[in-house]
């Protein structure tokens, strides 16, 4: 499965290419050239299936040139270590809770699967591998404690200072180790300029 640019349909990643780059030489984001249809057997028996067959079922397709089916399910299984109940609500309506995991928002999943495929690549890298984080709140969050004391990366998120809750600043700024939070006097928008400019500065990329 190749990844292209959205902003150049030519530009075309394999899927550790788009992690370890994390935005296409462009600037555009990476998506998939195709998105695999599930069978309606498979669909019609969904009830059948644990959360983590289930994740690994979808996640298949887009990453088994890249990751043998027993990494795979390691790595499902560490990123969704944490209940997701689905909650009734009324007799025909059921709600999915995704807060509870570890900075008690819905981007842990993302974050938490993506720091397992990250650390398996930055395992086989020369250098040890930086992510570059702005954050209103929850993304820091959820990114600080997926990557904490993963092996081979570092984490720098930058914050607006005064704009986001004590809690989720609390959740990132405290842990230390392969984490350093960047407090910015500005907006969000001004800490994600920050880290797009790194993007772009390639001796940058280079060193780090």
């Amino acid at each position: 499965m190749k990844f292209y640019s959205t902003r150049h349909a030519g530009l075309s990643f394999s899927f550790r290419e788009a992690v370890l780059r994390g935005l296409a030489p462009d600037g555009g984001l990476f998506v998939p050239e195709a998105i695999p249809a599930l069978s309606p057997s498979w669909v019609a028996g969904l009830s059948n299936y644990t959360l983590h067959e289930i994740a690994y079922e979808i996640a298949w397709p887009f990453l088994k040139e890249e990751l043998t089916p027993a990494h795979l399910q390691q790595l499902v299984q560490h990123a969704l270590s944490f209940e997701v109940p689905l909650v009734g609500v009324s007799p025909s309506i059921y709600s999915l809770e995704l807060f509870h995991g570890p900075t008690l928002a819905f981007k842990d999943f993302g974050a938490r699967f993506l720091a397992g495929v990250l650390s398996h690549f930055a395992n086989q890298e020369p250098r040890e591998t930086t992510v570059l984080v702005a954050t209103s709140g929850d993304t820091g969050s959820a990114v600080a404690h997926g990557f904490y004391q993963v092996p081979g990366t570092r984490v720098v998120v930058l914050y607006p200072s005064g704009k986001v809750s004590e809690r989720q600043e609390k959740q990132f700024t405290t842990l230390g180790g392969n984490i350093t939070a960047l407090e910015v006097e500005g907006t969000f928008d001004d800490c994600q300029r920050l880290v797009k400019l790194a993007f772009a500065d390639t001796a940058l990329r280079k060193d780090v």
